[in-house]
């Protein structure tokens, strides 16, 4: 490849670079997307409390929360620290009893969440979006678990997950009892065997 080919792509990936870079500013502005608290804040330390009425306040938070996760997957494809299919409110810094995950091709806000039953085992690659500094980890979940919860209409609900799923739901319930990822019995991960996940 000649120079002058060589400096048009290296100008256009930059350009491309400054307009990627724009849109997630744009989009971030203007979506509602709440910032992360890192790791070691002491709200994501805290036992959440109960939400004890589902109102505006809650509807509102549960959308910034989607929105957060929303724009965590645009970004995600370009930071090794991405866990964007939950979010637990405390990691927004509201200390209630509140989740919103991507669970089985759909977003799920759940309200006091409580695993009623678990069983099995499964053992995946973790991180956090609160410790974005933090080696990838593998750790080990039920393999099964159902979750009793509030809908945002108040309607009780049961949630069955199983595999990743379950152990997404734990992972984000750990958070509402101020509990990290890297509290658990881990395993480093050699960076250079990960696979796309």
């Amino acid at each position: 490849m000649k120079r002058r080919d060589l400096l048009k792509l290296g100008l256009f990936t930059t350009l491309a670079a400054a307009g990627g870079a724009g849109f997630l500013k744009i989009y971030k502005h203007t979506s509602g997307a709440g910032e992360i608290l890192q790791y070691p804040h002491p709200v994501l330390r805290r036992i959440a409390a109960p939400v004890n009425v589902i109102d505006n306040s809650v509807v509102s938070l549960s959308r910034r929360m989607i929105a957060t996760l929303q724009y965590h997957s645009l970004i995600g494809f370009f930071s090794r620290a991405f866990m964007s299919r939950g979010l637990a409110a405390p990691q927004l810094g509201v200390s209630q009893r509140l989740i919103a995950c991507g669970i089985y091709g759909q977003i799920r806000v759940l309200v006091n969440p409580e695993i009623v039953e678990s069983g099995g085992a499964f053992s995946g690659y973790e991180n956090c979006l609160s410790l974005p500094d933090q080696e990838q980890l593998v750790i080990k979940r039920p393999g099964f678990v159902k979750v009793k919860y509030r809908r945002l209409d108040n309607r009780e609900d049961l949630l069955v997950a199983e595999k990743g799923y379950a152990a997404l739901l734990a992972h984000e319930l750990d958070h509402l009892n101020g509990i990290l990822y890297i509290d658990h019995p881990q395993k480093v991960v050699n960076q250079t065997s990960i696979g796309a996940s």
